[in-house]
């Protein structure tokens, strides 16, 4: 893939530029959507990966924090919620328990410890809110990465007041407004230490980075990811969800079960396609010519004639040659 084309890759993956071009990005013109979904649960999108939003009479806790240069206007939004909802029925669903709400923004989760899902911990953070993630996100945000499959693109330690002050290692539950949250680790599948975020009563999960809905995803290969990790995680949120279950993608548009049935049958399909050329010692330019996902790319590439479907095929390689078999 020439230099050209992996920024536009990442940049679709990240919607932010490299720091060169990142001067130029106009924050105040980054639309803010909100998408209201049930017992105070909201998504919400804006240039990184989507955020959940749930509000109730114990406070507010929200999942992922996008960019930093969005806080304020992130937690505008947020706090012009309560209103909008207004404790009653209506577009915003069913009353939350309690019939109040305090806006008060209490726990961020992250997800996985990506910057495009985490920029705005610290703001969060000195803002009030507790964050809340794996073991393995405080470990790789306490420290200097590089993402070599993003062309070596640098990522620098995160400050003290931005990193997770609640870790756990395999799952966390949450008692909160009338809510039980399940916070379960799914190992070694988008990267090291990626958690999806299960709202059990409003049956809303956050799927983070392991769903990129509509489009192939990233896989962080530098740091654990794999793609029969992303198969057996996508294919444990769908033993434990049903017909009503809406899903918040890491990226892309609110989905529902069929939405991440597709993608995981997309997953599935390339793991059996890619695994024996690789087991067969073929090189990665030889797998990436084989053109394993043709008859797949017209529903899963973004830009049509881009080299997507090849840095996507580029990055299954790599994972399994590191030897990755999702956890």
């Amino acid at each position: 893939m020439n230099t050209r084309s992996l920024l536009l890759f990442c940049t679709g993956l990240f919607l932010v530029p490299p720091l060169p071009a990142r001067a130029q990005t106009d924050w105040d013109s980054v639309p803010i959507r909100v998408t209201p979904l049930r017992g105070g649960v909201h998504m919400l999108s804006a240039a990184g990966g989507n955020l959940a939003v749930f509000l109730g009479p114990d406070g507010t806790l929200v999942v992922d924090s996008d960019y930093a240069q969005l806080t304020e206007r992130i937690l505008a939004t947020i706090g012009d919620l309560p209103a909008k909802m207004g404790g009653a029925e209506g577009a915003a669903g069913p009353p939350v328990a309690g019939g109040r709400i305090d806006p008060t923004i209490r726990f961020l989760a992250n997800t996985h410890w990506h910057f495009d899902h985490t920029g705005g911990n610290e703001n969060f953070a000195r803002a009030g809110a507790i964050i809340v993630a794996h073991e393995a996100v405080a470990r790789l945000m306490a420290e200097d990465q590089v993402l070599t499959a993003l062309g070596g693109r640098e990522v620098p330690a995160a400050g003290k007041v931005a990193l997770p002050v609640i870790t756990f290692n395999d799952r966390l539950n949450l008692a909160w407004n009338g809510d039980l949250i399940h916070l379960v680790h799914m190992p070694l599948a988008h990267s090291d230490g990626d958690v999806i975020v299960h709202f059990r009563d409003a049956d809303v999960v956050h799927m983070g980075d392991l769903f990129f809905n509509g489009m192939y995803p990233y896989i962080d290969v530098d740091f654990g990811g794999n793609l029969a990790g992303m198969v057996r995680a996508t294919k444990e949120v769908l033993d434990h969800s049903n017909e009503t279950t809406l899903f918040i993608p890491g990226h892309g548009s609110l989905a529902t079960r069929s939405d991440l049935l597709a993608y995981h049958e997309m997953l599935r399909t390339t793991l059996e396609r890619i695994q024996p050329l690789v087991e067969a010692g073929r090189t990665r330019e030889e797998v990436i010519a084989a053109k394993p996902t043709a008859d797949l790319d017209a529903a899963w590439v973004r830009e049509p004639g881009s080299e997507e479907a090849d840095f996507f095929v580029g990055l299954v390689y790599d994972g399994m040659v590191k030897g990755g078999q999702g956890g």
